[in-house]
């Protein structure tokens, strides 16, 4: 007969401790500093907002990485500043429901990291285009492989936009009636494994 689990003081912070842990490593997966993810987990789980300093020693990080990385979670919406009447600290919460923050992330990463790709692939595609006709036009003996570069170059570009357009149209669907709607649809699609 198997027994239940002991709970001590200790539980809990193990419990938390895991999760902490592998968010950490899911933010460094996802090319996030691990302590961002750290962070934003302790907040996730907390049932109230934290002062730095207690994010500190929770932790066992510096002030200055903790501060560099509130900033980070600020700037990406995933947490907000919460005044409370009487104190003084400054304290943090985190959104709670995770497909909030997720989209948020998504609509930071798209405009930091897939925008500026998305545009410098283009200007590529018209340099190659440039450079394939002035081949052509000047009798060049690499027109033939200019306009082969310029085709593949092409067809990648249209996979970017392609791409850019799917984070474009999960934004547009959001975390709403919609979003919901599709998650529900997702629950009976077969899954890869």
């Amino acid at each position: 007969m198997s027994q239940k689990p002991q709970t001590s003081p200790k539980a809990l912070t193990e419990v938390e401790d895991r999760f902490i842990a592998q968010w950490g490593e899911i933010s460094a997966l996802w090319g996030v500093n691990r302590t961002v993810g750290r962070i934003h987990a302790l907040l996730y789980l907390s049932r109230q907002p934290l002062d730095m300093e207690t994010i500190t020693k929770r932790l066992q990080i510096s002030h200055g990485n903790c501060s560099t990385s509130i900033r980070d979670l600020l700037a990406w919406n995933s947490i907000r500043r919460v005044h409370v009447p009487g104190e003084r600290r400054v304290l943090y919460e985190s959104e709670q429901d995770p497909w909030t923050w997720f989209h948020a992330c998504i609509r930071e990463r798209r405009r930091r990291e897939v925008v500026p790709v998305v545009d410098a692939m283009h200007e590529i595609t018209d340099h190659a285009k440039l450079s394939a006709d002035a081949a052509d036009a000047a009798g060049s003996p690499e027109a033939a492989d200019l306009h082969d570069a310029f085709e593949r170059i092409a067809r990648f570009a249209k996979f970017m936009d392609e791409f850019q357009d799917l984070i474009d149209a999960f934004l547009a669907v959001g975390a709403g009636p919609l979003g919901k709607a599709l998650r529900t649809v997702a629950k009976f699609v077969p899954k890869a494994r």
